[in-house]
């Protein structure tokens, strides 16, 4: 006949509060468990670091649409105008002298090439490369702990 486990004896005030009594536990299955644990906990804070770094590049990328928009529009206009006192000047409907003419037309183009400098300087920065890094080292920070 095979011997039955004996089952560990629950108090009667606790019986209602335990559904059941598994096998024994042991140090390597707590550590174990603990590794386990640790990987969770990793992956979780992974998962919350690149779910906040996508969240920010979506902002980034709206408030930098918007900005761009805003400044194509303003140098669109800048440049409609300048054309038409451009063509007044031609016309005689204006009239300046050729200097002032030239040193206008010549310095609303420098204008409009310093806000194309700005917005492929500043509103197209590589930002995404600082999550990836903080990322590799976050990994061989743990890793390291082994």
């Amino acid at each position: 006949m095979a011997k039955k486990k004996s089952q560990p004896q629950v108090p009667d005030t606790l019986k209602n509060l335990v559904q059941n009594v598994g096998e024994p536990v042991s140090s390597a299955d707590v550590d174990s468990y603990g590794k386990l644990r640790q990987i969770e906990d990793r992956s979780h804070q992974v998962r919350t670091i690149i779910k906040a770094w996508k969240d920010q590049q979506a902002q980034d990328r709206k408030m930098r649409e918007r900005y761009a928009n805003y400044l194509i529009f303003a140098m669109g206009l800048q440049a409609l105008v300048m054309n038409v006192i451009f063509v007044l000047i031609g016309c005689d409907a204006l009239t300046f002298e050729p200097w002032t003419a030239r040193t206008f037309i010549v310095s609303v183009f420098a204008e409009i090439a310093s806000m194309v400098l700005i917005v492929v300087k500043y509103l197209f920065t590589p930002s995404s490369d600082k999550v990836l890094q903080f990322l590799s080292e976050k990994k061989r920070t743990s890793g390291k702990g082994r």
